[in-house]
């Protein structure tokens, strides 16, 4: 969905080309590597640094003080007692005759066996297994996977040890529109980068935030201009953000990866302004370069990041495998909405996520497939692009699935991409997407994740006519007189 009024206009004709015009082929699944790979586990799952600092000037946040981040709507749910039933049938197991929770029996389920194969082996669910993935559960999630996925974020982040909880949710997007549910009134200021996933817009939207968008550069979001437009807010009186949204690897759109050195500052930031950090990380894995950075949620001494993991861009995006890890005041609140909202996530696709999760080597194997196999797209179309270089300014991405363009000599892409490129058969995202307001753009997002090899090529000699064929435009557009009214 995009976020500016402009989308709205697109012509119920433009609309019906868009969809008639040929998408790209899927990826053969011989171009992946499906055998099993050599991987060190731990190496591979390693998202702390083994230099811990702790700055004394900050004490972590105590469950009374969480009370001054949530939102009105979230201080107003309170927990339903049929899903506290729930969640207690589950502790009790089969030590009480119960006439209390309202959930079919298992023997009218038609099915009795679900067998997945995958490249390098089969998940087989029958008898109480499939049962209890076809049942109702408590809103955290399926008890076993909150087990696991505990013990995968102590030994993948290594957190400091601080209360924190996990609750799995129905994908990343959710996991977003859960977070602004809980910390966002209308009209309260919001951090993210200048351009951010359209998700997080789509989200606050309704809150009629204001966005503080602050400019990233080569390594991601840049502190010092954080710390400037916060510290001058702090000057002015204005009301100060309580959270921010931040996609540390493979940013999306730009394809950044914020430095260790820069991570380590925001989170100051974080401290010395007082806001929580929302650090939406569903590119880890696509990480292409040597850099072993450590999570927002390693460094969190205080207990003010909200950690959402996904795996959707690796795994399955239909599965919706996601959870949220933060400060257990936080996860009861959002536990609260989880039960309101749809009573819990999947029960099927947590069954599933639980044999994937629970096989860290073939789970690394995997993932370590899935990132070689991104990073020859993105070297494929970053040959492509080359001719380009030196009229449109790009960067190689650093990790996720996304080159950043930006056109000189065009004012506004927008007719660009969706009446010159869509007439000559090229989908392309504007940056108008990214933005929280309607303003002109120069910038492109283009996406390597599942176009064809054999299309690169023309893709990019396409984009290249249609770029010159609007700059040329824009320099013929007839210029207004300053005396002109």
């Amino acid at each position: 969905m995009f976020v500016t009024s402009k989308f709205g206009k697109v012509n119920a004709e433009m609309g019906r080309r868009l969809f008639e015009i040929r998408t790209v082929a899927l990826v053969s699944q011989k171009q992946f590597i499906s055998s099993q790979k050599d991987v060190n586990v731990e190496e591979f799952f390693k998202f702390y640094s083994e230099n811990s600092f702790h700055d004394d000037r900050y004490k972590p946040l105590s469950e009374p003080d969480y009370e001054r981040f949530f939102s009105k709507r979230s201080l107003l749910r309170e927990p339903a007692v049929t899903r506290q039933i729930t969640s207690l049938s589950y502790k009790v197991g089969k030590e009480m005759i119960s006439l209390a929770e309202g959930m079919p029996n298992e023997q009218v389920f038609p099915f009795t066996r679900l067998t997945l194969d995958t490249k390098s082996s089969s998940i087989k669910l029958e008898g109480k297994e499939l049962a209890a993935a076809l049942q109702y559960i408590p809103s955290q999630g399926l008890p076993a996977l909150i087990t696991e996925l505990k013990a995968f974020q102590n030994e993948s982040h290594r957190p400091p040890e601080l209360p924190r909880d996990i609750l799995v949710t129905n994908g990343g997007q959710h996991g977003i529109y859960q977070c602004v549910d809980l910390l966002v009134d209308v009209g309260d200021p919001v951090i993210t980068t200048e351009y951010a996933y359209t998700g997080i817009h789509t989200a606050l939207k309704p809150y009629k935030p204001e966005i503080i968008g602050i400019s990233e550069d080569k390594d991601g979001m840049i502190p010092e201009t954080l710390d400037s437009v916060l510290g001058e807010r702090l000057r002015r009186g204005l009301k100060m953000p309580k959270m921010m949204y931040i996609i540390p690897t493979g940013s999306n759109p730009t394809g950044t990866v914020i430095t260790e050195e820069r991570r380590r500052q925001i989170y100051e930031l974080a401290c010395r302004y007082d806001f929580l950090i929302v650090e939406d990380d569903p590119y880890i894995f696509l990480n292409y370069t040597e850099r072993q950075t450590p999570s927002f949620l390693s460094l969190d001494t205080c207990g003010r990041v909200l950690r959402l993991d996904s795996f959707s861009k690796v795994v399955s995006s239909g599965l919706r495998g996601a959870w949220i890890t933060a400060p257990s005041p936080l996860l009861y609140r959002l536990q609260l909405h989880m039960q309101a909202e749809l009573l819990h996530s999947c029960t099927l696709a947590q069954a599933i996520l639980l044999h994937l999760v629970s096989c860290r080597k073939s789970l690394a194997s995997h993932l370590l497939g899935a990132r070689e196999f991104y990073s020859r797209r993105r070297d494929a179309l970053h040959t492509a692009l080359a001719p380009l270089a030196s009229t449109i300014p790009f960067h190689k991405p650093d990790a996720g699935l996304f080159f950043w363009l930006r056109v000189p000599g065009v004012d506004d892409v927008y007719n660009m991409v969706f009446h010159t490129a869509l007439q000559r058969g090229l989908m392309l995202i504007p940056g108008h997407a990214f933005l929280p307001y309607n303003a002109p753009c120069q910038y492109l997002r283009l996406t390597f994740s599942k176009i064809k090899y054999e299309d690169m090529d023309s893709a990019v000699r396409t984009l290249s006519s249609i770029i010159k064929d609007e700059q040329q435009r824009t320099l013929e557009k007839p210029k207004r007189l300053a005396t002109e009214g």
